[in-house]
């Protein structure tokens, strides 16, 4: 995501509350359109979790009109947002806004559309983990993360679902879809003129509303020691998850720590240089995968993830390559990198944000950013904060992060028949 004069981008809030982006992308004929609703899990009530995820089931979709203007939909649901996104060509946009208008009128719900909620999400809560993502981590290995935060589940605790009334998921849509409580950003191959009516008609009859208020997370101990699990789950090879606690884009008190670990991710995982495989003892035949996740747009902390899949014909072990890891990490600990070393990380760190420069891409961070009270500038100022990274600055964050009170470890094994 480079600078791009051509993407003017616009904000302005409407008299019920809704602040709205626009951001003008004419490179390709779509549209995409993204309700973030400032509500997550971290809002539920203890007795009351799995409220987030039903309340986005019951909202109104449109399925028939979504595959007849060729819509893309995509929704999910994190700790502080919750959010619903339609991608579809340019001509479909006042109809994708149609849609979206639609999922914050009151839902009709009956009690047997309720039951039918409840029962698959304790069917989803209840599955098998199944890595679906490298970048998916359990339930378990989460709570081992940030234990403060307690258990944690995947889409709602089974003793609390059959609790959730009617009227409980009528009331958190009131309340937290409220336009007051949301943004709405459009990216794609449109014009503030076209566009601002258009919303002002659709979304402006909406009345504002009063948001829950926020569960906030307990403050745990201080780690004193790395954290360290073994699992037994559906993943063809052993698999190895190192987490370190970090901030996140809101509460890091320096961006470029934040850009730093950027770097670092890619000197690790990204282009023909990479890191992971490419200087453990094996080299190349030691991992059939490894990724990083970035910490993100959450309002309390976060963590940096490195996932590493062993090869299928490799004699490294797990507890091998976690070593060789860590000695790897070291390095960036004790010796500063070199000016070449450095610009090839910056070089693929900024490739990696023109990779995902989609408008699906946009919209979510733009949204993120918004939702948990930073600007959406930031979007477009990343690229020239990742060329100000300097050795020094990745030296001092590897020394602050990278270290065992912040690391939880978990080695994943096949799910023996």
């Amino acid at each position: 995501m480079r600078p791009n004069t051509d993407k003017a981008t616009h904000l302005f809030t409407l008299d019920n509350g809704l602040r709205v982006v626009i951001r003008q992308d004419p490179g390709i004929p779509m549209v995409c359109a993204s309700l973030f609703h400032k509500v997550g899990t971290r809002h539920e009530r203890p007795d009351q979790q799995g409220l987030a995820y039903l309340t986005g089931g019951a909202a109104f979709k449109n399925k028939a009109l979504i595959n007849e203007i060729g819509a893309i939909a995509n929704g999910w649901l994190d700790y502080d947002v919750s959010t619903y996104s339609l991608e579809a060509p340019r001509a479909a946009l006042s109809s994708v806004l149609q849609m979206l208008a639609s999922r914050m009128e009151e839902p009709i719900l009956s009690q047997e559309r309720l039951n039918a909620g409840i029962k698959r999400t304790k069917e989803l809560e209840r599955a098998d983990p199944y890595f679906t993502s490298d970048f998916w981590i359990t339930s378990q290995f989460e709570q081992l993360i940030f234990p403060a935060a307690g258990k944690a589940h995947t889409f709602g605790d089974i003793a609390d679902l059959d609790h959730i009334t009617v009227e409980d998921v009528l009331h958190w849509h009131k309340e937290n879809y409220a336009p007051n409580n949301t943004i709405l950003v459009i990216a794609g191959d449109t014009t503030l003129e076209h566009t601002q009516p258009v919303v002002q008609r659709l979304f402006g009859g909406f009345a504002r509303g009063t948001p829950y208020k926020r569960q906030e997370q307990p403050v745990g101990e201080p780690h004193t020691a790395e954290r360290r699990l073994t699992q037994y789950l559906d993943t063809e090879l052993p698999r190895l998850q190192m987490a370190f606690n970090t901030p996140s884009v809101s509460t890091t008190e320096n961006i470029q720590d934040i850009r730093a670990l950027q770097v670092i991710s890619a000197l690790l995982t990204s282009g023909p240089d990479a890191w992971l495989p490419g200087k453990l003892s094996e080299g190349k035949k030691t991992l059939t995968s490894a990724i990083t996740r970035l910490p993100g747009y959450r309002l309390n902390d976060d963590l940096f993830l490195i996932a590493a899949t062993l090869g299928a014909h490799t004699s490294a072990s797990l507890p091998q390559v976690e070593l060789e890891i860590k000695q790897l990490l070291e390095g960036l600990k004790l010796h500063a990198l070199d000016p070449d070393t450095l610009r090839y990380g910056q070089a693929q760190a900024l490739k990696k944000l023109d990779e995902l420069n989609s408008l699906e891409v946009q919209v979510s961070v733009i949204g993120n950013l918004e939702a948990i009270g930073q600007s959406w500038t930031l979007i477009d100022s990343e690229p020239a904060q990742l060329q100000r990274i300097t050795a020094d600055d990745i030296q001092r964050v590897a020394n602050q992060y990278f270290c065992p009170e912040r690391l939880s470890v978990t080695h994943i094994f096949a799910r023996e028949a």
